[in-house]
């Protein structure tokens, strides 16, 4: 219960305790108040009435006695009349029963009414003739404290209705503080850091306040201190001094990556640019003017994937630069080229330099999934050399003949057969565990995997068939299969778990309707009793943050969870983690130990402050051996997926 319930209904008590007390003591004056009228009423009826009989009565005969007092008795509302000798023998007497009308019989059994009877002694002379006692009818003081007893209890329901909306109202106002207070200490666990401006007047609560604000801005100081050390730490380690591009290193890591993909990474080009001689450049220019030309070179390379979020371009030596170029169309590539020797070319004619002694070359290769890096970069090798043979600025590709294992369609003919393939059930789902590295038996989720079947019954992974799904813009439908699919195995018990991950694209959050369905799907796991349910997206995904906050805010109402998949250290990728807060982070084990596994603490320890602050888990993916398994042990991580732990499995 929280303290302003507990407030409330101790006010509350105290209040109802004081108004009824009020109440109470009020009701007991007007019983006494009428009470005291009956008795007066009494009185001065029996004293008129004893002056008149004491006129007209006379010792032998009550004849005219009687008849006063029936008058007096009928035109009255008295309950009893009697007129006695001074021998107490009773003379006159008049009764009549007590019927009260318009008062519950609740209230006349519970309240005690009494009148007082009233008497005055009858004089003939000197002589005294009798008493006459004069009692009113209760009924009537019966009928003024019901009245009176309505009239108190609307003021007291009236008053305790408006004293407990005041008494809400300041409670409100004074406790608001502590509200944001848990506003702020719920805040943190989002990694949201709020500080309260609106200083309360209340001493207690300003100190505590105070001390929340302060926490508020140390935690946030550490988060942003660790941040930074491993953001500053990324750079040191991937990034070329001189450009501010990636180098060699990374780009061996990012080229595995996207080579071992289940999504449209896993095709694409790896373009190779080479400036022709850079000794004669810093002849001509100078060292500064040599190194700025580098730059500018670079930023043209950079400005020309500005676009592409997930291409990335690096400097691997003096005048050889990458680029990793996720695509399908051979026209992207040219393309690209194009725009990059126009750009250099320009950047030639502003530094005044002769384009046939000072140029670039250009060759590519075309890479599908499970190609092999080394052969990679020795077929795109070729292509460069053999555009520096053909001159300055010529662009070059290596060709081959595709391999069996890749279809070679349009897109029409790609469009059918994905959704065929659809229609026809011929997209097989397939799952992979995420487990703790202590206890491989010990699962954390298991993650769902597409595999196409063709007309001859090979399964192709992803990397096969995503790139086009993606191009054709069919990746919100796919989506959709897979969400109905999953939910269909599981409905069938053709396949248990603890939990499932379900791998998600930008597309399926950008139409409202898609957005509505996927809300739908969510409450269909539930009512499947569903005990985990986890959707991730990659963290090179260009899309509104602000959708990924709404989707896991949503998720987590259900008791599910959002992951990030893909993750990179850099800028971007720690500010997302801080905005979406998200269940789990998958980071490629090649990347992680590359990063943290060479001996220094610190970088490690900095990527744990900021996740385990956060409650966010750590998982190694693409782990492919016992040595890897190892290593990343010694870190600390404690998850971990890949073809070491099991190949993924189909379930239909």
């Amino acid at each position: 219960m929280t303290l302003f319930k507990q407030i409330i209904i101790v006010l509350s008590i105290f209040q109802t305790v004081i108004f009824g007390a009020v109440m109470w003591f009020n009701f007991n004056s007007s019983n006494e108040y009428v009470k005291e009228q009956a008795y007066t009423d009494a009185l001065h009826t029996a004293n008129s009435l004893g002056l008149s009989i004491s006129s007209v009565a006379s010792e032998d005969d009550t004849s005219m006695a009687e008849t006063m007092i029936n008058s007096v008795f009928d035109s009255g509302y008295y309950e009893k009349i009697t007129l006695e000798g001074m021998n107490k023998e009773i003379l006159v007497e008049k009764v009549q029963e007590v019927i009260v009308a318009d008062v519950p019989a609740w209230f006349v059994k519970n309240i005690k009414v009494e009148t007082p009877v009233a008497s005055s002694q009858i004089m003939l002379g000197w002589t005294p003739y009798g008493i006459i006692s004069v009692q009113l009818n209760s009924g009537h003081a019966y009928r003024q404290l019901w009245t009176i007893f309505k009239e108190v209890l609307a003021v007291f329901i009236v008053a305790s209705f408006i004293g407990f909306f005041c008494l809400q109202l300041i409670l409100t106002i004074v406790l608001k503080p502590l509200k944001r207070v848990k506003e702020q200490a719920e805040a943190i666990l989002e990694s949201d850091f709020i500080l309260q401006h609106d200083i309360p007047f209340t001493k207690e609560l300003k100190n505590v306040v105070f001390a929340m604000n302060s926490m508020v801005k140390k935690v946030k100081e550490i988060f942003e201190k660790e941040a930074d050390a491993v953001r500053r730490y990324h750079e040191i380690l991937y990034q070329d001094t001189v450009t501010k591009m990636y180098n060699r290193r990374y780009f061996n890591i990012k080229l595995q990556e996207y080579l071992s993909s289940e999504a449209k990474n896993a095709q694409g080009a790896l373009i190779l640019v080479s400036l022709n001689d850079f000794e004669r450049l810093k002849g001509k220019l100078g060292y500064q003017k040599s190194e700025a030309f580098i730059k500018e070179m670079a930023s043209c390379i950079t400005m020309a994937i500005s676009n592409q979020k997930e291409y990335v371009s690096a400097k691997l030596s003096d005048t050889d630069f990458a680029i990793l170029a996720p695509a399908t169309s051979q026209s992207s590539f040219e393309l690209l080229c194009e725009e990059i020797n126009a750009m250099v070319k320009n950047l030639t004619k502003n530094y005044e330099l002769n384009e046939k002694e000072h140029f670039i070359n250009i060759g590519y290769a075309k890479y599908f999934a499970k190609s092999d890096s080394k052969e990679l970069f020795s077929k795109a090798d070729f292509a460069l050399t053999s555009s520096k043979a053909r001159g300055a600025f010529s662009i070059n590709s290596f060709v081959e003949q595709a391999g069996d294992s890749q279809l070679v369609l349009g897109k029409e003919a790609w469009t059918q057969e994905l959704k065929n393939a659809m229609d026809q059930k011929r997209f097989k789902l397939a799952y992979q565990n995420v487990v703790a590295i202590h206890t491989v038996a010990s699962e954390f989720h298991s993650e769902l995997f597409l595999r196409l079947e063709d007309y001859n019954g090979h399964l192709h992974n992803a990397g096969y068939f995503m790139p086009m799904v993606m191009e054709l813009k069919l990746g919100a439908q796919l989506d959709h299969y897979v969400i109905q699919r999953a939910i269909e195995v599981l409905r069938e018990k053709h396949f248990t778990c603890k939990a499932i991950c379900i791998n998600l694209g930008k597309d399926i959050f950008m139409q409202s309707n898609d957005w509505a369905w996927l809300e739908d799907s969510v409450e269909g796991f539930k009512k499947l009793g569903m005990e985990g349910l986890y959707f991730e997206m990659p963290s090179s995904l260009d899309m509104p943050i602000e959708i990924l906050i709404k989707f896991s805010k949503y998720l987590r109402s259900f008791g599910y969870g959002f992951g990030i998949d893909n993750f990179a250290i850099n800028s971007e990728s720690l500010d997302a983690i801080q905005q979406i807060n998200p269940d789990y982070i998958k980071i490629q084990a090649s990347y992680m130990i590359d990063l943290f596994g060479n001996g220094l603490d610190a970088p490690n320890r900095s990527l744990g402050i900021i996740t385990d602050s956060m409650e966010i888990k750590v998982i190694a993916t693409n782990v492919e051996n016992s040595t890897q398994k190892e290593t990343l042990e010694k870190m600390g991580v404690k998850y971990i997926q890949g073809s070491f732990i099991a190949e993924p499995k189909i379930i239909g």
